[in-house]
């Protein structure tokens, strides 16, 4: 006859490490710099921990010994990439290692450095750009915003989100301005420029007015002309050919030329007149036709000189 007995044998005793988890920063977590010492923080351990942290993923650079706790303050730090893990041990040897987390400490732009103009510049073209430069040491896009006043403590925003360090505002001649400029990564953190100033010069159009010397080589005949300002790109002069009529030069800075299209004079008179202007001296070269009543009377060169 068959007899059963019982299974006296110990239920075995399954021994289980600690497991880290929830790091703290996060994992691809950005934090501003703010000082040299930043604290981690982890759950899932009771005891002792190795804490490894380096620069790289191997976070080999430094260990750790944590005696106790769940947090740890890590000093030395600047800006970058951190990784690092955590290794338990408990009494009966059982060993457990993290995954390697990482965190980035974003450190702000550097402050932006005002390059054009000059710091107290005179003469600045009111049509100039203004121009700037920033740099951030983890190669953060930057933006900026430029601020714009006539006086240190009325700057005002004037242009926000540039992705080109440069700027050309609106402004007016012979004023003196004040700007600084800040730029801001792509983390939200910023940094400021002094401020500076400078000075427009006379609006372009005005380097044209005055009283000039007026030349007529094949006639071998001068005669003194004034132009006035008529608008931002036109002069006129009241004694054109020296006659006492009014006529309208209109200028292109940019392709530094002028223009008289077809003006009717008094008495059937009628004239053009076009050509070439140096904007550093002021001068005019222009070739003109005149007519009366429908019949060239002369054709010629003008040379338009600065008195």
């Amino acid at each position: 006859m068959q007899s059963c007995t019982k299974d006296e044998s110990p239920t075995p005793i399954v021994y289980k490490a600690d497991v880290p988890a929830n790091p703290t920063p996060a994992v691809d977590g950005v934090i501003p710099l703010a000082g040299t010492t930043y604290t981690l923080t982890w759950e899932g351990t009771t005891g002792a921990v190795d804490l490894h942290f380096g620069t790289t993923a191997a976070a080999a650079d430094t260990v750790f010994k944590v005696a106790s706790g769940k947090t740890f303050s890590v000093p030395n730090l600047t800006g970058g990439e951190y990784f690092w893990y955590l290794q338990t041990k408990d009494a009966n040897g059982m060993v457990s290692i993290s995954p390697v987390w990482n965190f980035y400490i974003n450190t702000p732009p550097t402050d932006p450095v005002l390059t054009a103009p000059a710091d107290g510049a005179v003469g600045f073209s009111v049509a100039g750009a203004l121009k700037f430069t920033s740099t951030d040491a983890e190669g953060d896009a930057l933006t900026y915003n430029v601020f714009l006043g006539k006086t240190d403590s009325t700057l005002a925003l004037v242009a926000a989100g540039l992705t080109d360090a440069t700027y050309s505002p609106v402004m007016v001649a012979s004023t003196k301005y004040y700007w600084k400029v800040v730029a801001t990564d792509s983390h939200g953190a910023s940094a400021t420029s002094a401020i500076q100033s400078f000075t427009t010069g006379l609006e372009p159009i005005m380097t044209f007015t005055g009283l000039y010397l007026t030349d007529e080589p094949a006639e071998a005949y001068t005669y003194d002309v004034t132009f006035t300002k008529a608008s931002a790109t036109t002069i006129k002069t009241t004694n054109y050919w020296n006659s006492g009529w009014i006529a309208t030069f209109t200028l292109d800075l940019t392709k530094l030329s002028f223009i008289m299209t077809s003006y009717t004079f008094s008495a059937g008179w009628t004239g053009v007149e076009s050509g070439v202007i140096d904007p550093a001296t002021g001068t005019m070269t222009g070739y003109y036709s005149l007519w009366k009543n429908g019949v060239v009377q002369e054709t010629g060169i003008h040379t338009y000189t600065k008195k």
